[in-house]
């Protein structure tokens, strides 16, 4: 009797001190603050995704994310405007991502120099070059 209890106590302790990390997502740009980047949502298309994790077990955002841009179809590669939610429900969590999904690069070749630019400084944004020394 005096080992069960010890096993239970040790069983116990390991369970309270163990731990685990999980990445929730990878992102290029999140803000929480509504930001007026300047875009057109017209030529966006709304979205929503979708992953579902039986005892949380590989709960990440990335999947119900990358689920939203994969319904909103080719060339869609930036999700604006986006809303993250999860549910608890018995053994199972739910993730959904709502939001609007835009072709970045649609929207660049839709302004001259000059307005893309402008765009740019209004935005506070940044321009990335490539590196042509490679």
């Amino acid at each position: 009797m005096k080992n069960l209890k010890l096993t239970i106590f040790a069983a116990s302790l390991i369970f309270l001190v163990s731990s685990c990390t999980i990445r929730l997502v990878d992102f290029t740009t999140i803000s929480t603050k509504n930001v007026n980047l300047g875009i057109d949502k017209s030529q966006g298309t709304r979205v929503e995704g979708k992953a579902s994790y039986f005892l949380n077990i590989g709960f990440n955002l990335k999947d119900a994310i990358d689920d939203a841009m994969e319904q909103a179809g080719t060339g869609y590669d930036l999700l604006i405007d986006g809303v993250v939610s999860y549910q608890n429900l018995p053994f199972v969590t739910v993730v959904k991502v709502e939001g609007v999904a835009v072709n970045a690069a649609k929207m660049r070749l839709s302004m001259t120099e000059e307005e893309y630019n402008n765009w740019l400084s209004e935005n506070k944004a940044i321009e990335v070059k490539e590196d042509k020394t490679k």
